[in-house]
């Protein structure tokens, strides 16, 4: 008959069986260098940081670089949190630009957080191609675009508008984007202000200080200011054939990228 073992035996029999757990418990507990990195770098950019949060923190293309991601602005810091760089980085050998493709990503979702809700949206039953246009009632750019928007439309181009009174917050620019997105029909309170006719104040609970602040942002100094769904910005006023030319010669490009990975 075998002898049992002692407790103290089993309790050494425990422990041993226990260790390896508890290692790979203090291994995954332990912070990484990259985690200490991360941390120095957060400290730096919060230390310029005037306003917004950081979305992301994450390894840089070249070594000893971190990506930070501050809403739709992208800047490169060091490992040590102590040096800024703010350009495009570029790879010699392909001669990519590495930083525009991911700043317009993050444009494209800034507009994005929007929500439809709070735009005006001129849209076709059937439509190719979709363009957020930061407008300006009273810009005549603008109102030659808008005047054009049937074509658009029929070209298969929806558009998206938000407001950008470039005279800013309390201007009588400002009032009328106020009165076209209190008004029961938007689409109609945009066509007939643009027109040139002067509508009734109203006022309600609306967006327009944030489309204000979001151009600021995204880098709009001047309407009309176009984005396509690539995040990309084309400046100014664009014929809706130019238009939709330039957006088929894109989705053609970015058909044939895909295709090559």
């Amino acid at each position: 008959m075998k002898k049992s073992l002692k407790p103290g035996l089993w309790q050494v029999v425990g422990l041993l069986s226990f260790l390896p757990m508890l290692f790979v418990s203090y291994a995954m507990a332990e912070p990484t260098q990259q985690d200490a990195e991360v941390l120095k770098v957060r400290e730096g950019i919060n230390k310029i940081l005037k306003s917004g949060n950081i979305s992301s923190i994450t390894p840089a293309e070249v070594s000893g670089l971190y990506e930070v991601m501050v809403g739709p602005q992208l800047f490169y810091v060091s490992a040590d949190g102590k040096y800024l760089l703010s350009g495009k980085l570029f790879d010699l050998d392909s001669r990519e630009d590495l930083t525009s493709p991911k700043v317009s990503r993050a444009k494209a979702q800034a507009i994005e957080t929007v929500g439809e809700d709070n735009m005006v949206i001129f849209a076709p039953e059937k439509y190719q191609h979709t363009v957020t246009i930061f407008t300006d009632i009273d810009c005549g750019y603008c109102q030659k675009l808008h005047s054009e928007i049937d074509d658009y439309n029929e070209l298969g181009i929806r558009v998206r508008y938000l407001m950008f009174p470039r005279a800013g917050i309390g201007s009588d620019s400002y009032d009328k984007a106020v009165t076209v997105l209190c008004a029961d029909d938007r689409k109609d309170a945009m066509t007939r202000s643009k027109a040139g006719e002067k509508l009734a104040k109203k006022e309600c609970e609306n967006p327009v200080s944030d489309h204000w602040n979001l151009g600021q942002l995204l880098g709009v100094n001047g309407t009309p200011a176009v984005f396509l769904e690539s995040g990309d910005m084309l400046p100014g006023y664009m014929p809706a054939k130019r238009m939709n030319t330039i957006l088929e010669e894109m989705k053609k490009l970015e058909t044939s990228q895909s295709a090559k990975k």
